[in-house]
């Protein structure tokens, strides 16, 4: 049962991002994974900016995994960490063709098995795809989740495990999205637009004179 916090908190994303649509440009299973797994330590915006090309090239895992690691470095290079990135997104792609039968497996437990999938990027995935109740916790998320109180973590990972304890109704794509949005444009990690913000009345960040 979610609490008095809880519910005005969802309400109110619900009223800033009525129909939220993920940032990230993508047409198809693999193409999501693949953009998460870019997206990392980089802005959405860019990466639709490489994708858009890039995908017009390559876009299933055979496409990928014929490539040359130096080939696709170059592709995604302005991304940062393109060297791991470029390994991961190569290897990853030979493990669906070679375990799943050339198909993203549709499970968070089963992604977390690829190459270069984590807890956030397979969950992520998981809710955006195959909508799966789990939570991608990113720095969005971390941040606007532990500002507010409803949880209280040190990580990604244990602000992912609280809040799926707590808040199991809203385990869903929608109320990710609304969450990642409230992050980037309101609750940024600097200069936070907090005087607008409705959440200020209970919100532990704003008490505690934006420590």
């Amino acid at each position: 049962m979610e609490n008095k916090k809880a519910k005005q908190t969802f309400d109110y994303l619900e009223k800033l991002f009525k129909n939220p649509d993920p940032e990230l440009k993508y047409s198809t299973p693999f193409e999501c994974l693949v953009a998460v797994i870019l997206s990392a330590q980089c802005t959405d915006k860019r990466v639709n900016e490489v994708t858009k090309v890039l995908f017009k090239n390559y876009n299933t895992p055979n496409d990928f995994a014929k490539l040359k690691q130096t080939e696709l470095e170059k592709m995604i290079y302005s991304l940062g960490f393109y060297h791991n990135k470029a390994k991961n997104i190569i290897a990853m792609s030979k493990q669906i063709i070679n375990d799943y039968g050339g198909k993203v497996p549709n499970s968070s437990k089963e992604l977390k098995k690829l190459a270069g999938v984590g807890e956030k990027t397979a969950n992520v995935v998981a809710s955006a795809v195959f909508d799966e109740n789990v939570m991608g916790v990113d720095t969005h998320i971390f941040r606007v989740l532990n500002r507010l109180g409803l949880v209280n973590q040190k990580t990604p990972e244990k602000t992912g495990e609280e809040f799926s304890q707590k808040y199991p109704e809203h385990l869903n794509h929608d109320t990710h999205f609304r969450l990642v949005l409230f992050g980037r444009y309101h609750c940024t990690a600097r200069n936070p637009k907090c005087e607008m913000c409705e959440l200020k009345t209970f919100c532990k960040y704003y008490k505690e004179g934006k420590k």
